[in-house]
């Protein structure tokens, strides 16, 4: 292989455990949008499928629809809103919707349509989902017609940051969002996200927590000291040469290589999701070592020093760490998150699960290996 992200499964079932201690042992809802963060959906939602959690959050029809063909029966509820001309289809698939407007219920109910819907509340987020006084009203219009409500929440949009106007801000979301939690008739009541899980789980009462890149030991400010890192990024030593002259390496000429100095070149590049951001300004870790990367990232490759402590340690083929412990620093070096680190792996990286510290179960793009 030639680049591949390492998930540990047992780490993984770690954080799960370690989730529900937090959230105050309420049920978890998985969120695996986005291909599981990155992680592999499928894979993901089956493997905590066995370690007990039972309702799984997708960002759409298609990603819902992807579990379902692949053999995934446990709850399933679509976030980020669905088009009229899909509720339909998320019947079918017995998939559960997120009302986020009144002319859906007449939709619902003009095409008698059996769906377990979600009313999503908006206590502060400003992108969709109803006022508290809307809610209020679309819960009673809904239980007039007879439209299955299985769930009411919110979504906290400052939850993972330390500052204390955010704090308060998060606290104003949590008062809002009060009345919901007292409706002993709905099943799921929720509104703690990642954030929320590890700063707020002692203010509401609700029943239901979203975990969603907590469960991988990270989140928005970086890695949980609680919680154990899943993700582990890493590719290979291509070529080592020694330069016989000064030399400019990589595209525009920005990298500047020096007569006895030693480049290896790694196979990973930016249609891996490596960002170019972080030409002449990443590091690569080999042996244990940071070595700085010289030059622009490529598509498919990119260069490193090595100093001198490496020189007669390494070696071609030898596996490098593109992205570890370090990923909260590249993901700042590039004024971006981890979120569009994970994210942004693309299809042509493996996908290696461990257990026990050995590989499980291999997803390529030539199929499970």
């Amino acid at each position: 292989m030639r680049t591949w992200a390492e998930i540990d499964l047992d780490n993984l079932e770690y954080n799960i455990k370690k989730i529900k201690k937090l959230s105050h042992n309420k049920n978890i809802m998985a969120i695996i949008k986005a291909d599981a963060y990155g992680m592999g959906a499928v894979t993901i939602a089956k493997e905590l499928s066995a370690m007990g959690v039972k309702i799984f959050g997708v960002s759409s029809l298609e990603e819902g629809i992807e579990l379902r063909n692949s053999g995934i029966v446990d709850e399933i509820l679509i976030l980020a809103g669905t088009f009229n001309e899909e509720l339909k289809e998320a019947e079918e698939k017995d998939l559960q919707v997120t009302l986020t407007d009144f002319s859906q219920i007449d939709y619902i109910c003009k095409n008698k349509l059996s769906l377990k819907v979600h009313i999503k509340i908006d206590t502060g987020m400003g992108r969709v989902g109803f006022t508290v006084e809307e809610g209020k009203k679309i819960l009673e219009i809904c239980k007039n017609k007879k439209i299955d409500i299985i769930g009411v929440y919110s979504h906290l949009s400052v939850s993972d940051e330390s500052d204390e106007e955010s704090k308060d801000y998060t606290k104003k979301q949590l008062e809002k969002f009060k009345y919901f939690e007292s409706l002993k008739e709905i099943k799921y009541i929720h509104i703690l996200n990642s954030g929320g899980i590890l700063k707020f789980s002692e203010i509401p009462q609700s029943n239901l927590v979203r975990a969603g890149i907590i469960m991988y030991g990270v989140y928005g400010e970086g890695i949980i000291e609680d919680l154990k890192r899943v993700f582990t990024l890493k590719s290979r030593i291509l070529l080592l040469k020694e330069l016989e002259e000064d030399i400019d390496i990589s595209y525009g000429r920005v990298g500047k290589g020096f007569k006895g100095d030693m480049i290896a070149t790694i196979t990973v590049g930016y249609a891996d999701g490596f960002r170019r951001e972080l030409s002449n300004k990443g590091m690569i870790e080999i042996k244990g070592i940071p070595c700085k990367i010289v030059g622009k990232v490529c598509m498919d490759m990119l260069m490193v020093k090595i100093p001198q402590e490496l020189r007669d340690k390494v070696k071609i083929g030898d596996e490098v760490i593109v992205m570890g412990e370090d990923i909260f620093e590249k993901s700042k070096i590039i004024g971006s998150s981890i979120y569009e680190l994970f994210t942004g792996l693309s299809r042509r990286v493996n996908r290696v699960y461990l257990k026990n510290g050995e590989p499980h179960l291999v997803n390529s793009l030539i199929g499970k290996i």
